[in-house]
């Protein structure tokens, strides 16, 4: 039922019984009604739904912030200048030697 718009020379609606039917049709002025008052108004089943029309594009933007006083800034740059870890193992020297057997192979075939 979501994609029905997308059918072409296709009518399809909900099937419902007939006291349904009746009760959607009288709720269909009072929907109208609500629209009017610029309200989010649909029909579920046999009952009205009406939301308030809440404009949700305002509570999305961020809030302007001001600048950071000076004496902030100075704090923040003697925590940050510290090193991230002294205690650090060069990579280099856990690793094995290159062999030298490449260069032997060389200097035999010289001979």
């Amino acid at each position: 039922m979501k994609t029905k718009k997308g059918l072409k020379n296709i009518y399809v609606t909900e099937d419902f019984p007939k006291e349904v039917l009746a009760k959607r049709k009288a709720l269909q002025e009072k929907l109208k009604e609500e629209m009017k008052k610029g309200k989010i108004v649909f029909l579920k089943y046999d009952k009205l739904v009406v939301k308030e029309n809440e404009s949700t594009k305002e509570k999305r933007k961020r809030e302007t912030s001001s600048s950071p006083h000076s004496s902030d800034l100075q704090l923040k740059n003697q925590q940050t200048s510290m090193p991230f870890k002294v205690n650090r193992t060069n990579a280099f020297d856990l690793m094995r030697n290159r062999s030298n057997s490449l260069s032997n192979i060389s200097s035999n075939k010289q001979q």
